[in-house]
């Protein structure tokens, strides 16, 4: 442990030399006024290992008044917190930040305790790095998003392969069966007319199968017109009236946003006839100055409380599309029904 000439007058330091160096987290003791007293083994190593430049490994250096002066929301809860500590504000005060270092950014989860007389407050300061942990979850989620996106594009690619080699090779068998000709005519026509049909269904179920893929006026028309198609014919199949709030002149959108909104749209209303019991649905779309809102909102029984505000597997892709876009996705019982809310940066056409 590494202790400044102040810490001896009031502690033992042979004590906190063999308390605070067995901890593996890095560990400070400051004054009342924020000053760096003493540190721990690890935070010495931490301070090496990312090359910070510390005078005496940054003891007599003011704590709260470096975390002032990052000038970021992080240390400026940090700097709160810690005063609220000395101020006599229950503890222990925990708070995850983003340190900025030269060596590159730090996750940092910090823990703070107030010890000592109520005249001569100290506090026990711990950081973990936890930046391993973080990096390995932001990963995780931006290569869901990426299966996700690379998803859609394999949809994209077998709906059009449906659509213009299979379903083209269908219809082509069903024109060659009008060139029947045999000696009995009445048997030739029934067969014809039961794979005229067959043809018929199998030309149904490829095209329903195709849209359901990749729809296409998502590609040729837009959000906006995608959004109005689907909302429409899910309205007559699912007997739900849905009001549609979506200005006519909605500009086009970056492909990767427009897939991720109308994918949100897919699973909301689904949501709704599967879950809700409502008549009624609204689904709305605008631009919010950089940003853009997509809402859908039901009238039924809302977000059940065994739930806890988690949402299912589906609602869970599209949150992690939104977030790999830079958006979001919330939930919130709306009394009644449900209201849910898809934000993310607007992006023009071409500006993937």
């Amino acid at each position: 442990m590494h202790t400044g000439k102040r810490m001896a007058g009031g502690f033992d330091p042979a004590f906190f030399e063999s308390a605070l160096d067995a901890f593996t987290a890095n560990v400070a003791v400051i004054d009342e006024s924020g000053e760096i007293l003493a540190v721990n083994d690890a935070w010495v190593q931490f301070l090496d290992l990312n090359d910070v430049k510390a005078v005496d490994h940054a003891i007599g250096c003011n704590y709260i008044g470096f975390c002032d002066r990052l000038g970021t929301p992080g240390g400026d809860a940090v700097a709160a917190g810690l005063r609220a500590l000395l101020a006599g504000g229950s503890g222990p005060f925990r708070h995850e930040y983003v340190m900025p270092l030269d060596a590159g950014p730090r996750w940092v989860k910090l823990s703070a305790v107030r010890v000592g007389r109520l005249d001569r407050p100290f506090l026990i300061v711990a950081h973990e790095d936890i930046s391993i942990q973080r990096r390995a979850e932001l990963g995780l989620r931006e290569a869901t998003a990426r299966l996700l996106l690379a998803e859609d594009a394999e949809r994209r690619r077998i709906a059009r392969e449906l659509h213009d080699s299979t379903a083209q090779h269908l219809a082509g068998a069903k024109l060659m069966l009008r060139r029947l000709d045999a000696r009995d005519p009445a048997s030739t026509n029934a067969v014809r007319d039961e794979v005229s049909g067959l043809l018929s269904n199998a030309l149904d179920e490829i095209r329903s199968f195709a849209y359901l893929l990749h729809p296409p006026a998502l590609e040729h028309l837009g959000l906006a017109a995608a959004i109005r198609q689907f909302a429409t014919g899910f309205s007559r199949r699912a007997d739900v009236a849905v009001t549609i709030d979506i200005p006519d002149d909605f500009p086009r959108l970056s492909h990767a946003t427009e897939i991720a909104l109308y994918r949100v749209v897919q699973e909301a209303l689904a949501n709704i006839h599967s879950h809700s019991g409502s008549q009624q649905a609204l689904v709305r779309l605008r631009i919010a100055g950089e940003m853009v809102l997509l809402a859908v909102r039901d009238f039924g029984s809302g977000l059940p409380p065994r739930r806890g505000g988690a949402s299912g597997v589906g609602l869970e892709g599209m949150r992690l599309r939104l977030e790999f876009l830079k958006g979001h996705l919330t939930l919130r019982n709306a009394e009644p029904g449900l209201a849910l809310e898809a934000w993310v940066p607007f992006l023009p056409e071409g500006e993937d």
